[in-house]
């Protein structure tokens, strides 16, 4: 019995992680959006990747309002919508990294973008679900830098510690704010058995 409550305490936790702890992302979206749009704009070189910047935003603009609405209104998109949406920021931003004017690959300075994705995923979800979706991230930077890669610098010994110290800080992002939050749950957890004990 004991067991059955503390699994359902957890389970419980993790739904309100997900349900409290969405506006996190939907401001870590809003910074993206913002961020990215100024670089876009400001780096493209001629109508169609203007016009292409500009749909991208709208639709990613698009996505938050919806979210950003549902949840003023006490009635915030699922997890199944949460992970969707979230998959489609990395997507998007991957394809910055890949085809983004001429600084592709490695070369590109779009991956700053997954910092704060990476770090509102973490405050959210389980460290579980967390380390696959940052295993999902890296992998497709990975990925893209060798295959994006216009210049000799990706496969120099400079090019392959620059990538390293990128993926390094990436994933980390993803790990402090599983601990930190994590962190803070044990201590409210622990809080309230003492306070449970103390007036029982």
């Amino acid at each position: 019995m004991l067991n059955h409550s503390i699994s359902h305490t957890r389970a419980q936790e993790a739904a309100e992680d997900v349900f409290f702890g969405q506006i996190v992302i939907i401001w870590a979206r809003w910074f993206l959006i913002f961020a990215g749009g100024i670089i876009t704009l400001w780096s493209a070189k001629d109508m169609l990747q203007f016009s292409l910047s500009i749909l991208t935003l709208l639709v990613l603009m698009g996505m938050n309002f919806f979210s950003h609405a549902r949840y003023l209104t006490g009635k915030p998109i699922n997890k199944s919508l949460l992970l969707l949406a979230n998959l489609v920021d990395i997507g998007v931003i991957t394809v910055l990294v890949a085809f983004w004017s001429d600084q592709t690959g490695l070369n590109s300075n779009f991956y700053i973008l997954y910092y704060p994705v990476l770090f509102a995923w973490a405050l959210v979800f389980s460290p579980s679900i967390t380390s696959l979706f940052s295993l999902i991230t890296l992998t497709a930077y990975c990925a893209t830098c060798l295959l994006r890669t216009d210049s000799p610098l990706m496969y120099s010994v400079a090019g392959f510690e620059l990538l390293c110290i990128r993926v390094i800080t990436l994933g980390a992002m993803g790990g402090l704010g599983t601990y930190y939050y994590r962190h803070q749950r044990d201590s409210l957890r622990a809080l309230t058995a003492r306070s449970t004990t103390t007036f029982s």
